[in-house]
């Protein structure tokens, strides 16, 4: 196996472990409660994946279970101070 070839297989691994990752929290009925920024720091540090991969998944489960609001951004959360 080439270097290059490895590298794809490397890259489309990552990318299949952070959609199935993704498609924990994406779906149906779900509520959305972390931005995507907050996701991908996440899969990044647990699932050890790139931030290209993340963001390839991020487009690919969004597309597999249709639910196409997640493009938008989430609504900043307003911090309260007590």
């Amino acid at each position: 196996m080439t270097r290059s070839q490895e590298l794809s297989a490397k890259a489309a691994d990552q990318r299949r472990r952070a959609r199935l990752w993704l498609l924990q929290f994406i779906g149906e009925g779900k509520p959305r409660y972390a931005t995507k920024s907050e996701l991908r720091d996440a899969a990044i540090r647990d699932l050890g994946v790139s931030k290209s991969s993340f963001d390839f998944a991020w487009i690919d489960a969004i597309e597999r279970t249709g639910q196409r609001q997640w493009y938008e951004p989430l609504r900043r959360r307003l911090r309260r101070s007590d």
